[in-house]
């Protein structure tokens, strides 16, 4: 059952909160096989939010398609009412104006869906980036804490082995 981003960086979160305290240090011991396993997922989820983001940017793309559409249809309805207008000699001044006056108002309201579209496109994308990074942010964080709690690990190890030898040296020496 695939996941939400949340969700696993909820489990990533609590998995670090449950770890195994290192005693006076901010270290933490995990299991690498969890992490790994909540990583895989986190990877198997961003596609479905980065699908998102894709339909995000087809529907900008299609509302844009439509303002333009819509546009392109109101200054063609305002040509050939203008040029209605105009077949007529007594009226010819009234409708040159009138037909300037539709496509000004046509064109405005074009410019207003269009700068609209962009503005609520620009909105959801500003969201997403900000969901993404903070995924980001916290899968690095993550792998930090896993890194450093290996690396303490190995270190303890290290000396557990160099204490476990120097008390075999000093246990020879003082048998000769």
């Amino acid at each position: 059952m695939k996941q939400d981003l949340w969700g696993i960086i909820e489990e990533l979160e609590a998995a670090v909160a449950e770890g195994m305290h290192i005693p006076l240090s901010d270290r933490v011991v995990v299991s690498e096989h969890e992490m790994f396993a909540l990583l895989d997922e986190l990877r198997a989820a961003l596609p479905d939010e980065l699908s998102e983001a894709r339909a995000l940017v087809e529907e900008r793309d299609r509302i844009l398609s439509r303002a333009r559409s819509d546009a392109d249809r109101v200054v063609t309805e305002a040509k050939e009412y203008a040029e209605q207008l105009t077949a007529e000699a007594t009226i010819t001044e009234r409708a040159e104006d009138e037909a300037e006056e539709i496509l000004t108002r046509a064109e405005d309201k074009s410019h207003r869906i269009m700068v609209e579209a962009h503005k609520y496109a620009d909105e959801v994308l500003e969201q997403l980036q900000d969901i993404m990074e903070r995924a980001t942010d916290r899968v690095g964080e993550s792998r930090k804490e896993l890194r450093t709690a290996q690396g303490s690990q190995a270190r303890e190890e290290a000396a557990a082995a160099s204490d476990s030898s120097l008390s075999s040296r000093e246990t020879e020496r003082v048998r000769h």
